[in-house]
């Protein structure tokens, strides 16, 4: 029998994290999943500044009565990606979601792009996300389920063919990837956001987020879901 904090708090006893919280997305979907009752660690993409905004976070959200702790990922290495996954896993107890919001944004003639450049923005907008997949599902195995959702904000730059190749290859990566991780009962799913903070459906998700990862993964994986785009008071639609 469903309680009233079960349907007020549906993600309560969940343990999950985000990755990349300093980014407009990744802050905003971990304050909804806060809100929802669930306990997260809340991880920058590198130790920097953002450090800063992802200490606010977990202020906001400890002031809610959940548990949140904030991790300084390297989500260029691998390696730093799966042992600072164990150690999240290890302090809240197990492991049920991850939310994979890396993002770096790159505009600039594709001529003008050095191997650098290219190899930054395929690495943290690409290579990132499948490191936290790889990472989280090692932890999954322990409950015997789990989610991923991999954030790809959409830009409207003219001049960027690189960026929005690895965005593609992040898309594209959730329908191989769903098909491979649904026998171990683990969902792979992604959520294209607006690429400004402010956007509808950003700072107030809805329940589509939340419905996701409070779903079993055998019932939805392999999706696309549009945050921000409906008209005031209507859902957010996912599509395959």
């Amino acid at each position: 029998m469903s309680t009233s904090e079960d349907r007020t708090l549906p993600l309560l006893g969940r343990r999950g994290l985000v990755i990349g919280v300093e980014t407009a997305a990744g802050g905003a979907l971990a304050t909804a999943l806060g809100e929802a009752g669930a306990d997260l660690g809340l991880a920058t993409m590198r130790a920097d500044e953002g450090v800063l905004a992802a200490r606010r976070l977990q202020r906001r959200l400890r002031g809610a009565g959940r548990e949140a702790n904030v991790y300084a990922f390297d989500v260029t290495l691998g390696q730093n990606v799966k042992v600072s996954t164990r150690q999240v896993t290890k302090e809240l107890g197990g492991l049920d979601f991850v939310v994979s919001a890396s993002d770096e944004p790159l505009t600039s003639p594709l001529e003008r792009l050095t191997d650098s450049d290219l190899a930054r923005v395929t690495t943290v907008n690409f290579y990132a996300h499948v490191f936290a997949i790889r990472a989280a599902v090692d932890e999954f195995r322990r409950p015997g389920q789990g989610h991923a959702l991999l954030v790809v904000p959409e830009t409207a730059a003219a001049e960027a063919a690189a960026y929005r190749a690895a965005q593609a290859a992040t898309l594209n990566l959730v329908t191989s990837l769903s098909e491979e991780l649904r026998p171990r009962s683990v969902a792979v799913n992604a959520a294209v956001v607006p690429p400004t903070a402010g956007s509808a459906g950003l700072d107030r998700p809805g329940p589509l987020v939340v419905e996701i990862l409070s779903a079993h993964p055998a019932d939805v994986t392999g999706r696309v879901y549009h945050l921000g785009h409906s008209r005031p008071g209507a859902d957010d639609q996912g599509r395959a």
